[in-house]
């Protein structure tokens, strides 16, 4: 409906008051004449497009001091969100907006402009039931009783995520309007349902200006986004990926500063500092939001990948916390937001304000001592930070020691405490992609650890301790339950050759369990390699005692689900 201005006109007064009149209906100030809703009934959890006519006065759409779009969204139960709007850059004004609950749902839209805001558009739709189950958030955002460690869906599903790093690649597999993008359903049959991404690095929208956006880059995100959501993929949406903020005085070498369209206000060093910068940055952070920020495939927004690649150098704490703050608080879904350094080294000022901290992870030789550089990085960052946390990169550049290297760095993560796998990068030439065998363990960690809910379970690292010198392992586990994975070590140091043919039948291990409760647990040994389950052992815990346990009979590592019995 339109929005109604009445007034009343006396005397003398006539002439003021119709221009006063005129000026509160429209005539002098901003308005919202039409919206129109893609469907006025949809699904929980999918979306809804609306497209809008307005008036407003302004000579720049993408600048948000001149011109801004709003809605305010009001829920079933009286909650609100309010959600921001954008110019396409062809021919309309749209509004995207993702609904959590059922029932009637009202909207106030409106519009202001440098002479003051629009009366409230305003307007409902309805939202039933469905299967889906939204966007990720931490454990404990969705239930304090959950673990503030590990990630859930909205509604408060479990989830772990298990995929990789296709940061510059998502379209080499091809897309077409039928199919969408063919890597999604790579990963989708693998049991994957995360990917790192660089849109910038591929699709630009400012790749010439500033201010002014690439219609076709905008485009294209669309169709990537819109695909990864119906095929439940989440995205781990890269803000800045290194190259775009570094030149040619960087150590590192020159980047795509010289194309990044920022570079057309001011020098690089004024893009981190320049009030007009970072107004600049805003409304572009404003956009990201309002253009994708309505997808469950957002699964985190990646402020920056590997900030010490850029040339932010003095103002790389200070810059990256104004950030990470800009999308905490501007994002009306909330998604968590991550960023890195390079190199396997800590960013503890960099975890105290990102909600998913990382560590990217190259010094990886050796594909069996790999896995104590992972469950490292790993339990470092679970000790200074109690929020979910991943190996954000992580590989060789050489395909040998794949995929041993591969296996042994997602199943010792999964193990100290990561929400997600570590992502191996991909990026074709020496560094390879994704092969049917890595695709294969990614299944079968993900059916492992899909029947064990970790955030609802909200564990704590165990110790684990063995009699054999050559096996070793990690563990988490909960009041309810967890998981362990042992690994035989034995072979490590010797070359990829003879590790594939030395391995042998290791029996008669048994483990000490330090730090599950007393009680008695039935665990279930599964075999990581064939993603086979073999028979469980039961056994009791006594108090202030490690836990002991036999080990069936296995080869090169062993996995095991925990569930308390009694």
């Amino acid at each position: 409906m339109k929005p109604i201005c009445s007034f009343r006109l006396l005397g003398g007064l006539l002439l003021l008051l119709t221009v006063l009149s005129l000026a509160g209906c429209g005539g002098f100030s901003p308005r919202i004449t039409a919206a129109t809703l893609d469907r006025s009934e949809l699904p929980r959890y999918e979306s809804l497009e609306m497209t809008i006519a307005l008036e407003a006065r302004y000579d720049n759409p993408y600048d948000a001091r001149q011109v801004r779009l709003d809605g305010v969204f009001t829920a079933p139960d009286g909650s609100e969100m309010r959600v921001p709007g954008f110019w396409d850059g062809e021919s309309a004004w749209r509004l995207r907006f993702t609904p959590s609950q059922t029932g009637e749902w009202r909207y106030a839209l409106t519009v202001r402009d440098r002479r003051g805001e629009s009366q409230p558009f305003e307007g409902t739709f309805t939202v039933m039931d469905s299967t889906l189950h939204g966007w990720l958030q931490v454990g404990s955002w969705v239930n304090p009783s959950y673990s503030s460690r590990y990630l859930v869906y909205h509604d408060g599903t479990p989830f772990y995520g298990v995929g990789h790093c296709d940061a510059l690649n998502i379209l080499t597999d091809g897309f077409d309007a039928e199919r969408g993008v063919r890597l999604f359903d790579n990963m989708l049959a693998a049991g994957e349902n995360f990917v790192v991404w660089w849109p910038l690095y591929t699709n630009s929208p400012i790749n010439s200006r500033y201010d002014q956006y690439n219609v076709a880059n905008l485009k294209m995100i669309d169709l990537i986004v819109a695909d990864a959501q119906r095929k439940g993929i989440f995205l781990i949406f890269t803000i800045w990926d290194h190259p775009e903020l570094r030149d040619n005085t960087h150590p590192w070498g020159n980047g795509r500063w010289s194309s990044n369209g920022f570079n057309d206000l001011g020098d690089i060093d004024s893009f981190f500092t320049d009030p007009e910068a970072w107004a600049w940055q805003e409304n572009f952070y404003r956009y990201i939001i309002a253009r994708w920020g309505y997808s469950p495939a957002i699964g985190m927004w990646q402020t920056v990948s590997e900030i010490n690649g850029t040339n932010a150098y003095e103002q790389t704490n200070p810059w990256h916390e104004r950030i990470n703050a800009y999308f905490a608080a501007n994002d009306p879904y909330r998604h968590p937001t991550t960023a890195s350094m390079s190199g396997d080294v800590d960013w503890p000022e960099g975890y105290a304000v990102m909600d998913v901290p990382q560590v990217h992870v190259y010094e990886l030789d050796d594909p069996i001592e790999a896995a104590a550089r992972i469950a490292f990085w790993t339990t470092r960052m679970w000790d200074l930070q109690a929020k979910p946390n991943w190996i954000g990169e992580f590989g060789v550049p050489s395909s040998l020691v794949y995929p041993e290297l591969f296996h042994n760095s997602i199943w010792a993560a999964l193990a100290s405490g990561a929400a997600m796998t570590p992502a191996d990068w991909n990026s074709g030439g020496s560094w390879g992609e994704m092969t049917p065998e890595m695709y294969a363990d990614a299944g079968r960690l993900a059916r492992f650890v899909a029947e064990i809910p970790l955030a609802q379970w909200n564990p704590s690292p165990l110790t684990i301790a063995s009699r054999d010198p050559h096996v070793r392992g990690w563990g988490v586990a909960g009041q309810d339950g967890g998981l362990i994975w042992v690994q035989d070590f034995s072979l490590q140091g010797l070359p990829i050759s003879e590790i594939r043919a030395g391995w042998t039948v290791r029996s008669g291990v048994q483990i000490e369990i330090a730090g599950l409760a007393e009680g008695t647990y039935r665990f279930t040994p599964y075999d990581t390699w064939q993603g086979s389950y073999l028979p469980a052992i039961e056994a009791t815990c006594a108090p202030g005692r490690p836990c002991l346990l036999d080990l069936p009979d296995f080869s090169a590592d062993l996995a095991l689900r925990i569930e308390r019995t009694r």
